[in-house]
């Protein structure tokens, strides 16, 4: 659950703090939304400010602030900004780079031990601004979903859209859903240039999700200096702070601040013994995450009957199954064998390609976007892993990969989601 969407949030560790985490949300969000990340860094004895830059051009802005205790008896403290007369500012407006400066000097005044700046999305643009003109002390920067370049194939054009392009986590999904602070569609305004200014002599960590298609890696990998930390989080997707392995990255996050505040490190792993006999891959090698869609599709080929598409009337499945064959993560996930986390992050990757739909992601579930008959399993296998078939083309046995290449297409292509029965699906 988020914190209210106020100007700052801050949680304090119960012990002395090893030092000051600034974060200044993307477009869109609001501080309360970096609870999770909060409370988690709190417990490993970290201050933790999420700041939401307010416009006060005039100077006459007032603030009040309030102190709760959240279930994990962390306190955080949320502070709220009215204008002159009481009028509350837009927290959606481009408050601009010197609200964002004032924000986070405002964070860090009086802060003890090493002082980090973390941003993500836009607030890493922000970020990297703020910590080029040198006019706040850092000791260390991360930059989180930075967007360097146009999204992938355009801006989510809806709310399902956006929280696919967002995140894959269950929990945040709902989060996000719930949250009446949430700005819906922010996301699609443009974010604006790199900044020009070079980044200080600091340590940098970079978190990126590999699948983010609204800031795609790609563009960011250029930027990352040599002695920066890059982290690329497989099958991440934008709020890599707040995506299903949203575990990983705080402990990525936790590790680099206990390396920039206290030289914490492990020692590099020791030459590994040659192994007695290399170990090659099979010829032909079907991977699990193909596996586990074709047990997904299956599950929601048999929930639509007949192999129709879902809404054509197929008959209703058992336990998370819709009349109109829709079937949820977890039914599919209990049904199939397939861990759910993983089953998440595959369900968007189909739905990408155009082979479900889905009602409210996985809280509502997922259905076929057209008969089981129209879809074959090569369609499956290029959403999921890319390419039919990957030979080498040169060498006297070009011709005879090539027409391997032919045949495998032509086998993939010639079978569709009605092979998948029940009695024919590895359970």
């Amino acid at each position: 659950m988020s914190a209210p969407a106020t100007a700052s949030v801050r949680w304090t560790p119960e012990s002395a703090s090893r030092g000051t985490v600034v974060v200044l949300p993307g477009r869109g969000e609001h501080p309360g939304l970096y609870s999770r990340l909060g409370r988690r860094l709190a417990f490993d004895g970290w201050t933790v400010v999420a700041a939401e830059p307010m416009d006060d051009s005039d100077g006459t802005g007032s603030t009040s602030s309030s102190t709760s205790t959240d279930s994990s008896g962390t306190g955080s403290t949320s502070t709220g900004r009215t204008g002159a007369g009481g009028i509350g500012i837009d927290p959606g407006a481009d408050p601009g780079p010197g609200a964002a400066t004032a924000a986070v000097a405002a964070a860090l005044d009086g802060a003890t031990g090493a002082r980090v700046l973390l941003g993500s999305d836009t607030g890493a643009l922000r970020a990297w601004e703020i910590a080029a003109a040198g006019t706040v002390a850092l000791d260390a920067l991360v930059l989180a979903g930075l967007p360097a370049a146009p999204p992938d194939g355009g801006p989510p054009r809806d709310r399902a859209g956006e929280l696919d392009a967002r995140t894959a986590c269950p929990v945040h999904r709902g989060v996000l859903e719930a949250d009446p602070g949430f700005r819906w569609g922010e996301i699609a305004e443009p974010a604006g240039a790199v900044p020009s200014g070079a980044l200080p002599g600091v340590p940098v960590l970079w978190l990126h999700g590999a699948a983010d298609a609204v800031a795609p890696v790609a563009a960011v990998r250029p930027l990352v200096r040599a002695a920066d930390e890059l982290a690329v989080v497989a099958d991440g997707v934008h709020d890599v702070l707040n995506d299903q392995f949203h575990r990983i990255v705080a402990a990525r996050l936790v590790l680099f601040l206990e390396k920039a505040a206290k030289g914490a490190a492990f020692l590099a792993p020791a030459a590994a013994e040659p192994a007695a006999r290399a170990r090659r891959a099979a010829p032909l090698n079907v991977s699990a995450r193909l596996d586990h869609a074709l047990r997904a599709l299956a599950e929601l080929a048999a929930a639509a009957g007949d192999g129709g598409a879902a809404g054509d009337g197929g008959a209703a499945g058992d336990g998370g199954a819709a009349g109109d064959g829709t079937v949820t993560c977890d039914a599919i996930a209990r049904s199939r064998g397939i861990p759910l986390n993983s089953l998440v992050n595959i369900m968007l990757q189909l739905r990408r390609a155009g082979l479900v739909t889905s009602r409210r992601g996985c809280e509502g579930g997922y259905r076929l976007a057209r008969p089981a008959g129209a879809i074959t399993v090569a369609d499956v296998v290029r959403a999921t892993e890319g390419a039919l078939a990957t030979v080498r083309g040169t060498g006297p046995a070009a011709v005879l990969w090539a027409d391997l290449e032919r045949t495998v297409a032509d086998f993939l292509t010639g079978h569709t989601l009605t092979a998948l029965t029940p009695e024919r699906d590895p359970r």
